[in-house]
């Protein structure tokens, strides 16, 4: 099989998936890993993990994401030879932020480049998502999307991936604070599981308005219409009572000028948008501070904005802009 180079390294965003109504459907692109990938000999795949929170990511490949979509580049591409995978974090895991799919959209994204294969961003969307079934039993497409293509995502179709990818404002500014408590073990997993299996006419309809004005939002540029469309009144509702100090946030937040406010991903991070040209991010800031502390939780922040997506490194990369320390 013809192929560009044995050695390839990829810088991939995470994501803020499901943006209020947008469950499952929509993503924003975050903060960044960095994961190369080597050809090897022998068939298989090996990993090694560093950086932010690297003890606990899985170094069997079925229980890894980058792992499990190697395996999966083997089997579907019928290889005889092997991958050995570096995975250096600065995303850190558990806190509804990217961090698995990060790895599983670097590493398809290395190996089409590897393997010469020249497949579409759907094809490498569906390949990726498998790589989460690892981590969450789930092949989440929406967040693959996001740190693979970068920008606003939309997944149209889960029956045959399709995705849609639309830039967001310039101005649109993200404050992300992360919780100081312990995620469970397969958090993911078991937040879906505390989901509703049924929703009344009225939230369906709820979300779905909202949904459609987040995507009018983003077409038109106005961030006022899509905060005030960050409003889930079906998983969200229930999520958000998992999230300690969760309503004291929010609130103190939509004082300080903020847009709108969303779960990232099953939480507990809260990620805050705003108009970078009219809001002060140190005030919202503040107030994501304040609002845990109040019931006595610390938190870490940060001031992103939506990302690109998952691009090759040149020469000596390391981590650099939008990591989380």
């Amino acid at each position: 099989m013809p192929r560009q180079s044995d050695e390839v390294t990829v810088r991939a965003p995470g994501s803020i998936a499901n943006l209020g109504p947008g469950f499952d459907v929509f993503a924003l692109s975050s903060p960044y890993d960095l994961l190369t990938v080597e050809t090897t000999a022998e068939r298989g795949v090996r990993l090694r993990v560093a950086g932010q929170g690297s003890e606990s990511i899985p170094l069997e490949p079925e229980s890894n994401t980058a792992g499990r979509v190697a395996w999966l580049f083997i089997r579907e591409f019928d290889l005889r030879e092997g991958f050995r995978i570096t995975i250096h974090k600065g995303i850190r895991p558990g806190f509804g932020l990217g961090s698995s799919e990060a790895d599983a959209a670097a590493a398809a994204y290395a190996l089409n480049r590897i393997l010469d294969l020249d497949l579409s961003d759907n094809e490498l969307v569906a390949l990726a998502a498998q790589g989460e079934i690892a981590a969450s039993d789930i092949a989440h497409a929406d967040n693959v999307s996001a740190s693979l293509l970068g920008g606003f995502t939309i997944i149209r179709s889960y029956n045959h991936i399709e995705v849609l990818r639309y830039d967001p404002p310039e101005n649109l500014g993200i404050c992300i604070a992360i919780p100081e408590i312990e995620p469970p073990p397969k958090k993911t997993a078991q937040a879906r599981k505390a989901l509703p299996q049924k929703a009344t006419l009225v939230q369906l309809t709820h979300n779905v308005g909202h949904a459609a004005s987040i995507v009018c939002g983003m077409l038109t540029k106005d961030i006022s219409l899509i905060g005030g469309a960050m409003d889930d009144i079906i998983v969200e509702l229930i999520r958000s009572q998992f999230i300690p100090g969760y309503k004291h946030v929010r609130a103190a937040v939509l004082k300080h000028g903020a847009a709108g406010v969303a779960i990232c991903g099953a939480g507990p991070s809260i990620a805050v948008f705003f108009d970078t040209g009219e809001a002060d991010p140190k005030h919202i800031l503040k107030g994501m501070t304040e609002g845990f502390q109040s019931i006595g939780v610390g938190c870490k922040t940060i001031i992103t904005r939506p990302g690109g997506g998952a691009q090759i490194v040149k020469g000596d990369a390391s981590l650099r802009g939008g990591l989380i320390n």
